[in-house]
């Protein structure tokens, strides 16, 4: 049964890695305005 929650529980780190990505890039973008990569 180990087997089975060692990659559940890298695919949710990923999963939460990727939003906290996205959020922070997009706290980041809104406050500098210097990007050019606006979504």
């Amino acid at each position: 049964m180990g087997d089975v929650y060692e990659p559940l529980t890298y695919l949710i780190i990923v999963i939460i890695s990727s939003i906290i990505m996205v959020a922070w890039l997009k706290r980041r973008g809104r406050k500098s305005g210097s990007d050019h990569n606006a979504e």
